[in-house]
């Protein structure tokens, strides 16, 4: 797990001169800064020796002097989030992305700022500085990339990959809630709230109160305190309306719309849809799972698995016929000022007796 990477770092008192975080997985990120800040405050209760700067508002010159200052008694913590420097240009590593990449640093320095001086810090940063850099993305093709994997440490948090993983971090996070949670009721709690690493935190530590002495979280428990993700109940209407079952697939309607507007509901009706017809497609060609999530942008194996196996009761003129009743209910709703739950479910009966 990236956050035990930090945890050793810390308690091996081995913190390097630069960081550099990056990756989808925010929750984590934050509680490593969380972590890594009080660290810091062990010597300095204070805070003053802690700095928090943004990566678009300032200019590399000021970054780079508040790490240069030196911090009486104690170390010094900078962070810069929010930097955009690092995933600008081609993602592949060859020598001609490489000069693609560096032809870019030296235009995207913002405010007028030399793009060879942060490089530069990083090739002889200050030993008395942790100077943490967060993006979202980077591009390891970058030489200020390589550099920082080289002279310090650049650490990815990445969500868990496939159940294996996600089964192991729910796992452990049930512990530290003092609680078990077996394999079943992992799986169980993913496809119901998601696959958000701060959701699901959060929902265990509800767990954790609910169960009072209980030792272990059952798949009821999860039932009957954590809200179900909106996208798990559409899968559900869905899935209804493949088995022609007009009552659920309306009850399940009636559900998203008590969480949401009709029109963010009737967004992602199409979205699904939508993909339903690209995984549709994508089977009748013989395609893999991984193809039709590389075509449709979708980032979890839960999500394009899913898909992937529910276009299997729907035939391609089915959703495209489905896509013409959406688009109708949209220019209703738009236009036509009736009543917007019953023109959703007039939607919903036409789709089950397609």
């Amino acid at each position: 797990m990236t956050l035990d990477i930090i945890k050793l770092d810390i308690k091996n008192r081995d913190i390097p001169s630069v960081y550099l975080w990056y990756g989808e997985d925010r929750y984590s990120l934050t509680e490593a800064l969380k972590l890594l800040k009080n660290y810091y405050l062990l010597d300095d209760p204070s805070g003053s020796n802690t700095e928090l700067l943004n990566g678009k508002e300032q200019t590399r010159e000021e970054m780079i002097q508040a790490a240069n200052m030196t911090a009486f008694f104690s170390g010094k913590l900078v962070v810069v989030d929010d930097l955009p420097y690092f995933s600008t240009g081609r993602s592949k590593g060859t020598s001609e992305s490489e000069n693609s990449a560096e032809e870019t640093e030296r235009s995207d320095s913002g405010r007028g700022s030399d793009p060879d001086i942060l490089l530069e810090y990083c090739l002889n940063p200050n030993p008395s500085t942790c100077l943490v850099l967060i993006s979202e993305k980077v591009n390891r093709g970058r030489k200020l990339f390589k550099e920082i994997n080289k002279n310090g440490k650049a650490v990815e948090f990445a969500f868990p990959k496939g159940q294996t993983e996600w089964t192991a971090w729910l796992q452990k996070e049930a512990l530290q809630n003092g609680k078990n949670l077996s394999v079943p009721a992992a799986l169980f709690l993913l496809e119901w709230a998601g696959h958000q690493t701060g959701v699901l935190s959060q929902e265990l530590a509800k767990l954790a109160l609910y169960t009072g002495e209980k030792q272990n979280i059952e798949i009821e428990d999860i039932r009957k305190i954590c809200l179900p993700m909106i996208e798990t109940t559409v899968f559900a209407m869905l899935d209804a309306i493949a088995a022609e079952n007009t009552k659920d697939a309306l009850t399940r309607l009636c559900e998203v719309l008590s969480q949401e507007h009709y029109l963010k509901v009737h967004t992602m009706i199409v979205r699904h849809i939508r993909l339903l017809l690209a995984a549709s497609i994508w089977r009748a060609r013989r395609g893999t799972v991984n193809d039709f999530m590389d075509t449709a942008g979708i980032r979890t194996f839960f999500e394009g698995n899913k898909l992937f196996q529910q276009a299997d009761s729907f035939s391609a003129n089915r959703l495209a016929e489905a896509m013409e009743d959406c688009l109708q209910t949209e220019l209703a709703l738009k236009s036509s000022g009736g009543n917007p739950q019953l023109l959703l479910e007039i939607m919903v009966i036409r789709l089950c007796k397609k």
